[in-house]
Parts: structure tokens; sequence; C-alpha cells
């Protein structure tokens, strides 16, 4: 009865932490696509074409990459500094 209860509390991290660390990505995408801007350092957004009247722009699919792995490798590194904590 005691491992169950154990095992629980662990699902329980493990599944806490997925959710904050998906809740936080998903609101740095929504940030970094519709409210910022080519010159913020946190933007996915690149200038895809440009001419003397008018510029194109699109998200970059490899800075979403590069902010997919960084969450989900801090994402990983929280579960460990949490289960080491208990």
């Amino acid at each position: 009865m005691g491992y169950r209860l154990e095992k629980g509390n662990v699902m329980n991290r493990k599944f806490g932490v997925f959710l904050f660390v998906f809740f936080c990505y998903l609101l740095w995408l929504y940030f970094s696509i519709y409210e910022s801007s080519i010159d913020n350092w946190w933007s996915v957004m690149e200038i895809k074409d440009a001419t003397t009247d008018d510029i194109q722009i699109s998200v970059s699919l490899v800075k979403v990459f590069v902010g997919t792995v960084i969450f989900t490798l801090s994402g990983f590194i929280f579960y460990l500094l949490l289960r080491k904590r208990s």
C-alpha cells in the first residue's frame, strides 16, 4: 500500500511538472509569435523577403525547434531537481 502511494506521488509530480512546462511553452510560443517584434531576442519571427516596398515576415522553424529543445531540457532538469529534494 505504501509503495502505491509513493509511486502515485511521483506520477503526480511528473504530471505536474509536465503541465507546468507545457503551459509555459505554449505561453512563450504565443508571445513570441503574436506579441513580439523581430527585434526581440526571444521572438521566433524572421524576415522572409524584403523589398523596397514591403517586407514578408514568417515564423522560423529553427527558432521554434530550439525553443522546444530548451523547454524540454529545462522541464527535465526541473523534474530532476524536484525528485532529488524529496
